[in-house]
């Protein structure tokens, strides 16, 4: 398989056991797959590298997941999908999660067929997006070729500003 075009995923967590087995499965179904232990070591990878998604885990030693969520969001990774895991079935997890930017989550324990199954769907989603689209403030004006689109005001907004729809 030609490794240029084969994805690209980050697995993010301080169980080394986690690491080695998803890390394994994810590579026996055709994946290529980098492991960080912590938050240094993947903004460590980061900047060297890029990735197509990143397995976040939550609950980490110094910077949790959603910390590092937060960060990747607002720095220069703020479109590479983030698939977060947790050990807590709480929602309030999740939904902060969600909230930081992560776009999708699992609970551990969890199959690695599922975990799989969401990794391509996560990037099925966002390679669906027009290449040229960029979200601002938090998705309220999305721009696209000449036209923005205005979420908050439901408007069409073309070249000038003009709203059009």
């Amino acid at each position: 398989m030609d490794m240029e075009h084969t994805d690209h995923i980050l697995i993010v967590d301080d169980d080394r056991e986690i690491r080695e087995l998803v890390s394994g499965y994810l590579k026996k179904n055709g994946l290529r797959v980098t492991v960080a232990a912590d938050g240094r070591q993947m903004r460590s990878f980061l900047e060297a590298d890029r990735v197509d998604l990143i397995v976040l885990d939550v609950m980490m030693p110094g910077d949790d997941g959603l910390v590092l969520c937060r960060d990747l969001r607002a720095g220069r990774h703020k479109s590479t999908p983030i698939l977060m895991l947790t050990a807590r079935s709480d929602e309030t997890d999740r939904i902060i999660g969600l909230e930081m930017g992560a776009d999708d989550y699992l609970i551990k324990p969890f199959a690695a067929r599922e975990l799989l199954a969401r990794i391509k769907a996560v990037l099925r989603r966002t390679r669906m997006l027009p290449p040229n689209l960029q979200v601002t403030e938090v998705g309220q004006l999305l721009t696209f070729g000449a036209w923005q689109l205005d979420t908050t005001m439901r408007h069409l907004l073309d070249t000038d500003g003009t709203v059009v729809a």
